[in-house]
């Protein structure tokens, strides 16, 4: 479970850093959507759009961006499999 994370935040810290280096465009138009696809094509995982709004949260903060464009999770959303 921890390789996981990590491989998903790694996904994450990758598509938003992109983003700070580019002209064009900012972090904060990272999706939910481009985490899914990038994760699936990298590491062959599957992770759902709530999953993915998560991570970019996570990632973004962990940058100092803002997330209020992205839409809110709710807790149950957010509870690791196996613990409920």
């Amino acid at each position: 479970m921890i390789f996981r994370h990590t491989r998903l935040m790694n996904a994450v810290r990758a598509l938003v850093r992109r983003a700070e280096l580019s002209l064009v465009s900012e972090p904060t138009e990272v999706t939910p959507g481009q985490v899914v696809a990038y994760v699936f094509g990298k590491f062959n995982t599957r992770i759902d759009e709530t999953e993915a709004t998560n991570y970019l949260r996570a990632g973004l903060v962990a940058r100092g961006h803002d997330i209020s464009h992205l839409p809110t999770t709710t807790s149950d959303d957010t509870v690791a499999e196996g613990v409920r």
